[in-house]
């Protein structure tokens, strides 16, 4: 009989094993699959598929003051599982040469047209583009030489999803922005649709153009970071208000399936004290910035914010509490983050983020 129990207790350590390494966010990141510039020119003549560079905004008076458009695709439905909820999602651009030096604001519009890249690499720096041969994507064509865009310069969508700040040279890394987010989870959903970006700027001011790194660079390529669930994980988000010389963090352990319990433990939290956990059906990923003095965040939006249980924080600032998953509530992102009251001037700290997605 002892022998019985200690077997079933092993293999239920290792049954609980093997849930807590499932249940947990995944974050992957992908470099541009293609990417091309499209070169304003009255008959499709210039194109750079496969150079180094792609080309975003306007040149000086003596290129006529020509725009630049850039195009990126990355193969999301190929590269996160069918079913995910997609958390966060950026995007990286390295500007590699400007005659500016002042970022500029940069649109990332959704084409809606799919498009070639082609094998073409432009002389020199790339930034006159190269004789357009079969298979490029040009001012004019989706596909050189007889597959055209609607409008010249590239069918996309008039409001851009997102933007960003394009320095004069050097790196950019977005912020996990909701347009952004969004675009990624419907190309996941909808990978049909998925025409990738074109990225312009205002185009009013000449001048402006940077050459940037393309997927054919030797490094700081285009790429898209992103974190993801599969239906049935936790995982955490962000990072809690500082404690002390730590942050106040939260941890979920157990599967959010419908009709289970999921823990969250709470470690490094202001104590002795109180506190109480909040609920969204939704996470806000850049977070409110409360404070000046820190990256003090809350990622529950600040609407439809659901109370849930108080608990005690006993000296350590350790603790606990728990939900259950309602039954049968599958596809339902649950944003968790706890509040305990403490001695700073908000009378508050707040931990990072605790996510469930149902199942």
């Amino acid at each position: 009989m002892i022998r019985t129990l200690v077997q079933l207790s092993f293999r239920l350590l290792a049954l609980a094993a093997c849930a807590m390494s499932l249940s947990a966010q995944t974050t992957i990141s992908l470099i541009a699959d293609k990417d091309t510039t499209l070169y304003e020119d009255p008959t499709g003549s210039l194109a750079n598929g496969a150079g180094t560079g792609i080309f975003i905004g306007r040149v000086g008076f003596n290129g006529g003051g020509a725009k630049r458009r850039a195009l990126v695709h990355f193969d999301v439905a190929g590269s996160v599982p069918a079913g995910a909820r997609i958390v966060s999602a950026t995007f990286e651009l390295f500007a590699a040469q400007s005659s500016a030096f002042l970022p500029i604001q940069t649109d990332a519009h959704r084409v809606t047209q799919d498009w070639s890249e082609g094998s073409v690499i432009a002389p020199g720096q790339g930034g006159a583009g190269g004789p357009s041969a079969p298979g490029e994507a040009t001012w004019l064509h989706t596909n050189y030489p007889n597959a055209f865009w609607a409008t010249a310069g590239g069918d996309f969508a008039p409001t851009p999803s997102f933007s960003f700040g394009l320095p004069g040279i050097g790196q950019v890394s977005t912020e996990p922005l909701p347009g952004l987010v969004a675009d990624v989870q419907d190309w996941l959903d909808n990978p049909a649709g998925n025409f990738g970006w074109l990225l312009k700027t205002d185009e009013l001011q000449m001048s402006t153009a940077r050459r940037c790194n393309s997927r054919e660079a030797a490094g700081m390529q285009p790429k898209l970071n992103i974190t993801y669930m599969m239906p049935g994980d936790v995982g955490v988000y962000g990072t809690g208000w500082p404690v002390g010389t730590g942050t106040f963090d939260l941890t979920p352990s157990g599967a959010a399936v419908g009709g289970t319990t999921v823990t969250f433990h709470y470690t490094n939290a202001p104590a002795p004290s109180i506190g109480a956990s909040f609920f969204a059906l939704d996470l806000d990923p850049i977070g409110t910035l409360l404070l000046p003095t820190c990256a003090c965040s809350t990622f529950l939006p600040l609407s439809n914010i659901i109370p849930g249980d108080a608990f005690v924080v006993p000296a350590g600032g350790v603790a606990s509490s728990q939900l259950a998953i309602p039954p049968a509530s599958p596809g339902f992102l649950i944003v968790v983050q706890a509040a305990v009251i403490d001695a700073t001037p908000l009378g508050f700290s707040l931990s990072n983020a605790g996510l469930m997605f149902t199942l």
